[in-house]
C-alpha cells in the first residue's frame, strides 16, 4: 500500500487558514490591546471579530474555487477579487457588530445600530477589505505555486515514463534479434547432431532466463552480462566449431560495474555475424573489459573488416545498423554525456569500444 506523504490541498489550506488567522490575531492584540486590561466582554468581542473573519474567508474560498481563474484575464480576476473583498469586508463588519455588541449591553448595542449606516464605518470597511484582499492574494499565489509545482512533478513523471518506455522499447528490439539467430542455429543442428542441438537448447534457455530475470532491472553487474554472452558463444561454438575462437580478458574490477542488461550482446552478435562474412577462418573474437580512473572500458574485437554499404566485393547486403544504433541510443538514455562509443579497424580487426563514466549513478532503470 502506497502512503502519500505529500500534504493534500485540503489539509494545507486548513493549516494555513488556522495558523494565519491565529498569528494575525496575536499580532493585532500585541499592537493594540496588550497595554489594556481586557474584561470578559472585550475578550469575547475580540474573539468574535476573528471568528467572523475566519468564516468569511472560508465562504470566499468556496467562491474562488468555482471561479475558473485559469481561463480568465488577470484584470478580470483582479476585479472579481476586489469586489469580493469589499463585499465581504462589509459583511464582516456588520456580522461582527450584531454578534459581539449585545454583550456590552442594550445601550451600546442600540448606539451601534444607530451608527450602522454612518460614515464612521467606512474606515473599518477599508481596513477589512485590505485584509481580505491580502488574504485573497495569498490564496491565489499559494494555489499558483501548488499548480506550478504539480505541473513540474507531472512533467518529470512523464519524462521518466517516456524514458523508461524508450529503454524498454530499445531492449525488446534486442531480444527477438538474438532469439532469431539462436533458433536458426538450433534448427541447423537438429538433423546433424541431436546432442549438440539439445545442448544448444539448454544454453538458449539460460539466455532466456537471464532475459526474464533482468527485464525489470535497468542495470546488471557486468559479470552477469558476460555470463549471458558465454551462453551465447556456447550456442555459436556448437554451430561453427573450430571456425570460431573466443577469448575473454575481464578485469575483476569491471565485473561489478553496473551496465544496462543486454548492452554488449548486440556487439557480440555483430562480431559473429559480420566477422563470419569478412574474416579468414577461424574467426577470432576477443572481449576485453577494464576499469581505468573509475571508467569502464569495453572492447569487442573480431577479425575481419568493416562491412559497408558501398563494398563492391561483398555478396550479401550490409546490415541495417540496428544493433549498433540501438546500443548508442541505450547509452545516451542511460548515461547522457557520460559515455563514448567508437568503431575502428586495426590490423585486420574490427574494434567496437564503449567507455562509461562511473560518476553516473547506477540505480536508474
Amino acid at each position: 500500500m502506497k502512503i502519500n506523504t505529500q500534504p493534500s490541498k485540503l489539509s494545507l489550506f486548513w493549516v494555513l487558514q488556522i495558523s494565519g488567522w491565529a498569528l494575525y490575531g496575536v499580532i493585532y492584540y500585541l499592537i493594540y490591546y496588550s497595554y489594556k486590561d481586557l474584561d470578559a466582554a472585550n475578550i469575547f468581542g475580540f474573539s468574535v471579530t476573528y471568528m467572523v473573519a475566519f468564516l468569511v474567508t472560508i465562504v470566499m474560498r468556496k467562491i474562488y474555487q468555482k471561479l475558473d481563474y485559469q481561463h480568465r484575464s488577470i484584470l478580470n480576476v483582479s476585479a472579481i477579487v476586489i469586489l469580493t473583498s469589499v463585499t465581504f469586508a462589509v459583511i464582516w463588519l456588520y456580522v461582527d457588530r450584531f454578534v459581539s455588541y449585545p454583550i456590552y449591553g442594550i445601550e451600546k448595542f442600540q448606539k451601534a445600530l444607530d451608527k450602522i449606516t454612518t460614515r464612521g464605518n467606512i474606515g473599518q470597511i477599508y481596513w477589512n477589505a485590505f485584509i481580505l484582499f491580502t488574504w485573497s492574494t495569498l490564496y491565489f499565489l499559494i494555489n499558483f505555486w501548488r499548480q506550478w509545482n504539480e505541473q513540474i512533478q507531472r512533467t518529470e513523471k512523464a519524462e521518466l515514463l517516456a524514458h523508461s518506455a524508450q529503454l524498454q522499447m530499445l531492449r525488446y528490439q534486442l531480444n527477438p534479434h538474438f532469439l532469431f539467430n539462436s533458433l536458426n542455429s538450433i534448427r541447423a543442428l537438429i538433423l546433424e547432431d541431436k546432442d549438440k542441438a539439445r545442448d544448444m537448447v539448454t544454453e538458449l534457455a539460460e539466455l532466456l532466463r537471464y532475459s526474464l530475470v533482468s527485464k525489470n532491472n535497468g542495470d546488471v553487474v557486468f559479470s552477469e552480462e558476460i555470463t549471458a554472452i558465454k551462453h551465447y558463444f556456447a550456442i555459436e561454438k556448437k554451430r561453427y566449431e573450430e571456425n570460431l575462437q573466443v577469448e575473454f580478458e575481464i578485469d575483476p574490477l569491471a565485473e561489478e560495474y553496473p551496465i544496462p542488461s543486454f548492452l554488449v550482446h548486440p556487439l557480440v552478435e555483430n562480431a559473429v555475424k559480420y566477422g563470419m562474412k569478412t574474416s579468414e577462418m577461424p574467426l577470432k573474437i576477443g572481449i576485453q573489459a577494464k576499469v581505468i580512473s573509475n571508467e569502464l572500458i569495453i572492447n569487442v574485437r573480431n577479425s575481419g573488416s568493416w562491412l559497408k554499404d558501398d563494398d563492391e566485393e561483398r555478396t550479401r547486403p550490409a546490415g541495417t545498423g540496428t544493433g549498433l544504433k540501438n546500443v548508442r541510443e541505450r547509452l545516451e538514455n542511460r548515461f547522457p554525456d557520460n559515455y563514448s562509443l567508437t568503431t575502428t579497424e586495426d590490423d585486420g580487426c574490427v574494434i567496437v569500444s564503449i567507455s562509461i563514466s562511473r560518476t553516473v549513478e547506477s540505480n536508474h532503470g
